[in-house]
């Protein structure tokens, strides 16, 4: 028998039909099917109607306990690419210039970009310039 999932308190939410349509908080209390929400902005506690947030906390647990096991956050797909993930440290000045370009549409696609720099840069380093002085 599946049990079903319920709001908790901590978790974060997006009030649905409120003053702005991306008004966000964080549940402080739980009473039945009404939730006391701690305003992110104001600070202010409303009470609200479960149905009345869009629970981004309960969505993860929900998928969490459906798919335990996914990898990088996402279902492996029928696509066939043999990829990892990796973590890199780069100067803030340098990916904030990337990111920049990013949303200006500079680049259009971020790992696409980073594996053709990356196999360019790679190229060089096989393959270095020989000078043949023929003098």
């Amino acid at each position: 028998m599946l049990v079903p999932m319920e709001p908790e308190v901590g978790d974060k939410v997006k009030l649905k039909g409120y003053n702005s349509a991306s008004t966000r908080g964080v549940v402080a209390a739980v009473h039945g099917d009404e939730l006391l929400v701690r305003l992110d902005e104001s600070g202010e506690l409303v009470p609200v109607a479960s149905a009345g947030v869009t629970n981004f906390s309960l969505a993860a647990r929900k998928a969490w306990k459906n798919m335990p096991h996914r990898r990088v956050g996402r279902p492996k797909g029928a696509r066939h690419c043999d990829r990892v993930s990796v973590t890199l440290r780069i100067d803030r000045e340098l990916w904030e210039q990337f990111r920049q370009d990013e949303s200006v549409g500079l680049i259009e696609d971020r790992t696409a970009t980073i594996n053709t720099w990356f196999r360019e840069m790679l190229d060089k380093l096989k393959r270095p310039k020989v000078c043949i002085d023929v003098a």
